[in-house]
């Protein structure tokens, strides 16, 4: 493993892509789009701890903030008032592209 890749991942972008996603621009090139339903299921607070079960209520999955930190994580406040604090690797670690699922052969860009 080199020096680059042991380095932290940091955003170089962040933005709410209409009113259902949020997308991230990595440091190394990686591109995340982040469903608000996937983000909230996999809440890591104390209360939630990732493990979202069954339907989200439609006001659960709606940003009212969404906030960089710096260069170490992302605060999301929802509609209903909770509010989540992702840490840049555990919001990595949640990417769903063909690429982190396992199957780059199937890129929605087609790249």
């Amino acid at each position: 493993m080199t020096a680059a890749s042991k380095a932290p991942r940091t955003i170089n972008d962040l933005s709410q892509i209409g009113r259902y996603a949020v997308g991230v621009k990595w440091s190394d090139g990686h591109e995340s789009i982040y469903p608000l339903e996937n983000l909230r299921r996999f809440c890591p607070c104390l209360s939630c701890a990732g493990t979202a079960q069954g339907t989200i209520a439609h006001d659960s999955q709606r940003l009212a903030q969404l906030v960089r930190l710096g260069d170490t994580g992302v605060f999301l406040s929802w509609n209903d008032g909770h509010e989540t604090i992702y840490a840049n690797e555990q919001l990595r670690s949640i990417c769903r592209c063909a690429y982190c699922a396992g199957e780059p052969e199937r890129p929605i860009t087609g790249d």
